[in-house]
């Protein structure tokens, strides 16, 4: 059977695909770790800084255990992300790069990058300035495991904001009846929680969840049934998608939730979609999402040099998607990979 091969890009294509859509905007000056940790130190002591299940921790036993003080057990989860804190800390100290329990290691610049994004979009609906006194009345909660990047990222950004961090616990991150209980009882202002899970609150009465300000919704697939549901148990709280891999700290790229699944790369970070021999694929042809940047991981799984670029690392997330027309990365669900998978098999053995 003969091949079929797509025309070659033009010069304004390739412009298109490896400058203008591929990457995020220039990061401006971004606060350094110490920098985040120390706005922390301003806070009331006794203000809770992160919560999980029946245990917490106030900033004053946090910052006790940064400083090399013990104060006891707050369970495996908060000691953890405790530990996890003092490892940034003498990274950052050190010029080192920081380990985590997902395999990956980050630099303090990576993680500091990532933590500033945060704080920008929390910032971007929140109903008052912080108070540098005071810090900020945000609690915002968390659905994932303590010990990974993006909660040492969302650790640091409530941090520097004198916000609460609520972690939500296996069972809640998973029961979306659950986790909209926690998300009730702790008056949660901002969530950000997998597509998957938020959407099984369409599968029950909607709960009144008015505290929440912003639904930070994350995945490769954006269900049209949650923006209008999200708002509807959240008058007045806006809600956006945001696509995010364990080799890149935090989010990645971003866009509406408006059912269509397409984002655009966040300010720092880089996504390429290429065929098997690097190769650039033309818009509307799906190919493998390569991402890069300021917040990527040291060694990353998948990792290759940037074929586009004088210099510059690019990890592979696993995932397939295209560009469309007008420059939005659009992810491919896993039943279309497997039907297209299978479809080229069946073309492979007829062939043959």
């Amino acid at each position: 059977m003969e091949r079929w091969l797509p025309e070659s890009l033009s010069a304004v294509e390739r412009h298109r695909l490896v400058d203008e859509w591929a990457n995020g905007v220039e990061l401006y000056d971004v606060p350094s770790v110490e920098s985040l940790i120390g706005c922390g130190r301003r806070v009331p002591i006794l203000r809770t800084a992160v919560r999980h299940g029946g245990h917490i921790l106030t900033y004053a036993e946090l910052f006790t255990v940064l400083d090399g003080g013990v104060i006891g057990t707050a369970g495996p989860s908060l000691d953890g992300l405790a530990r996890v804190l003092c490892d940034i800390a003498d990274a950052t100290e050190n010029d080192s790069a920081v380990a985590f329990g997902s395999g990956i290691s980050l630099t303090p610049d990576a993680l500091a990058a990532a933590a500033d994004d945060r704080r920008a979009v929390v910032a971007d609906h929140r109903e008052c300035r912080v108070d540098r006194a005071f810090g900020s009345a945000d609690v915002r909660l968390f659905a994932t495991r303590w010990d990974c990047a993006d909660a040492a990222v969302e650790l640091l950004a409530a941090l520097a904001d004198g916000a609460t961090l609520v972690l939500a616990t296996e069972t809640q991150r998973t029961d979306p009846a659950a986790l909209a209980e926690l998300i009730s009882t702790c008056a949660a202002t901002h969530v950000v929680a997998p597509a998957e899970i938020l959407s099984g609150l369409a599968d029950r009465p909607a709960p009144a969840l008015p505290s929440v300000r912003r639904w930070d919704v994350t995945g490769t697939a954006c269900p049209a049934v949650l923006s209008g549901l999200l708002r509807s148990i959240a008058p007045g709280s806006v809600a956006g998608f945001a696509y995010s891999a364990a080799a890149y700290a935090g989010v990645a790229a971003r866009g509406p939730l408006d059912g269509s699944g397409r984002v655009r790369p966040i300010p720092g970070a880089r996504l390429l979609v290429l065929d098997e021999a690097l190769e650039l694929v033309a818009p509307g042809v799906t190919g493998a999402v390569y991402l890069g940047g300021a917040a990527l991981a040291v060694t990353a799984a998948g990792s290759v040099a940037d074929p586009f670029a004088v210099r510059g690392t690019l990890s592979r997330t696993g995932a397939r998607g295209h560009w469309t027309a007008d420059g939005w990365l659009v992810f491919e669900s896993a039943e279309v990979a497997e039907h297209a998978t299978a479809t080229a098999d069946d073309e492979v053995g007829y062939a043959a």
